[in-house]
């Protein structure tokens, strides 16, 4: 189930998936994809659990056909480092793009993607320079205020903690929209997250299962 919400007047929804469609431009935003972290940390000896690419790749493959995406602009950090020639990774991103060639990919870079170095040019992923400014919004991928625009951005895998009885406690992925700047969930399976610290004026919704939901203000009674 989706939450929709108005952004700078715009009608924006936020999908329990960690991405956020904005139906007008048949838009899709996802940040901090992370693809090959995984492998990365398998290479250096963490136990980690292969085939979070493919699930993650799954994930788009559902909301694309869902809502008959056209765009998707991933918000920074789509690679965790460099996408070696030849691995899982490569061929895993290689074989889906060319089953969605029709699909436009485009790219406001990260941090980490700067250390990635260049992508294969197979993937057809139009690099847009930060901040991307389309409509009332400016895309970015740190969550830093732009002139005239409302900001939308990743890079801090927002995530807020939900209290139960006792120290019974959850730590879940959040979106935060603040008076100017805007920041999604981390789209990535193997991403981790940072606690956010809400001001009266944020709007948090969080990722609960198939559901978005809006967390009461601060300051105010749920």
């Amino acid at each position: 189930m989706t939450t929709t919400i108005e952004v700078a007047g715009e009608a924006l929804h936020l999908l329990p998936q960690r991405a956020l469609w904005w139906p007008a431009r048949r838009l899709l935003m996802v940040a901090d994809a992370h693809f090959g972290k995984a492998a990365r940390f398998r290479t250096l000896g963490v136990p980690v659990p292969p085939g979070t690419t493919a699930s993650n790749l799954q994930v788009l493959d559902a909301l694309v056909l869902r809502h008959a995406v056209e765009r998707i602009v991933f918000l920074g950090d789509l690679m965790h480092g460099r996408l070696l020639h030849g691995s899982a990774t490569f061929h895993a991103l290689i074989d889906w793009r060319e089953r969605r060639p029709a699909l436009s990919l485009e790219l406001v870079p990260g941090n980490h993607d700067r250390h990635a170095g260049d992508l294969p040019p197979a993937l057809e992923i139009r690099v847009h320079r930060d901040p991307f400014d389309i409509g009332p919004f400016a895309l970015r991928h740190h969550p830093e205020p732009s002139a005239g625009r409302y900001v939308l951005a990743g890079h801090v895998h927002p995530v807020v903690a939900l209290h139960g009885s006792g120290r019974d406690r959850v730590r879940t992925p959040c979106f935060v929209f603040g008076e100017g700047v805007g920041v999604l969930p981390a789209f990535g399976a193997f991403t981790g997250g940072f606690a956010v610290a809400r001001s009266a004026a944020d709007r948090v919704y969080v990722v609960a299962g198939e559901r978005v939901l809006e967390l009461p203000a601060v300051g105010r009674p749920g």
